[in-house]
């Protein structure tokens, strides 16, 4: 991409500093041509390394004040290359969540450059963050649960699971409310870092209650990953004494896979009776829902 003359350069950029969004612009070898200062003020960049122009420096700054910088990284990663635009939203570790937006310039039929657009979105997502454990709550589940269930990824499957604590009105009754607070805070933890994908949503429904999803290219595979997600919170080994026979905090899980777009209220009802079946047979587990 090319511009005319210093004068138009210069109004671009003049433009682009008048912007309150944080514009970050990068070519075809992910190296950075410009940022503007709401960028600059958005990341609080000091001065001195915005002096280097050492991109690598600039990425590093960045990557640290993320809580999954692997997965921000991964899909810059997997749009370098492409014709394809993207958005999604990023948490920071002060507690700030920015919307991340990226549109590709290309001229001839080949990618020549990368716009980036960060808005700090903190305000507006606050009545959809869950105080306590820091994930989406039932009003961001409600906004996009459904949407997500209507663009199926092509080749994949869809796998959503509804995890309950088990027995965790008796742990809340023997170790108290603040205790049973901490747990889950706990568990919020361990679901925000198992879940890496940038599709992958998460959200608190109400008590002890979680809803998940994610694509899987089986539906064993979807089984390993959330068994694997029921051991993570096991291996926490937070005594419960009121959860026989296990002794700690244990959770139970009931999952849905599936291919093509979805029904939100036929995909909870069949993953509700599937974990329903779980504590039937006798809690700590996953079950799969009947096709």
């Amino acid at each position: 991409m090319t511009f005319e003359g210093t004068e138009v350069r210069s109004l671009f950029e003049r433009t682009l500093d008048a912007l309150p969004d944080g514009v970050l612009l990068t070519d075809s070898d992910r190296k950075v041509v410009y940022a503007n200062r709401a960028f600059s003020d958005l990341w609080h960049i000091p001065a001195q390394i915005l002096a280097t122009r050492d991109d690598l420096r600039l990425l590093s700054f960045v990557l640290d004040q993320l809580l999954d910088p692997v997965c921000f990284l991964r899909e810059v990663e997997r749009l370098q290359l492409t014709h394809q635009s993207s958005e999604d939203e990023v948490l920071l570790k002060d507690g700030r969540i920015f919307s991340r937006r990226s549109v590709p310039f290309s001229e001839d039929g080949a990618l020549v450059a990368r716009i980036w657009i960060f808005t700090d979105i903190t305000e507006a997502r606050s009545a959809s963050i869950d105080a306590l454990t820091g994930i989406p709550n039932r009003h961001a589940y409600s906004r996009q649960f459904p949407r997500y269930l209507k663009a199926p990824e092509e080749g994949l499957l869809s796998s959503v699971a509804i995890l309950d604590v088990d027995n965790f009105k008796r742990y809340n009754d023997h170790y108290g409310h603040a205790a049973g607070d901490s747990v889950l805070h706990q568990i919020g933890a361990v679901i925000r870092s198992h879940f890496t994908n940038a599709d992958d949503l998460f959200f608190r429904i109400g008590g002890e209650e979680f809803l998940m999803a994610s694509r899987a290219r089986a539906a064993l595979d979807a089984h390993t990953f959330f068994e694997a997600l029921r051991d993570r919170v096991g291996n926490l080994a937070i005594e419960h004494r009121g959860n026989d026979p296990f002794g700690i905090v244990t959770v139970s899980m009931g999952l849905a896979v599936f291919d093509g777009p979805q029904s939100a209220a036929e995909v909870f009802r069949h993953v509700d009776a599937a974990l329903y079946r779980s504590k039937e047979l006798g809690r700590n587990r996953v079950t799969l829902a009947a096709a």
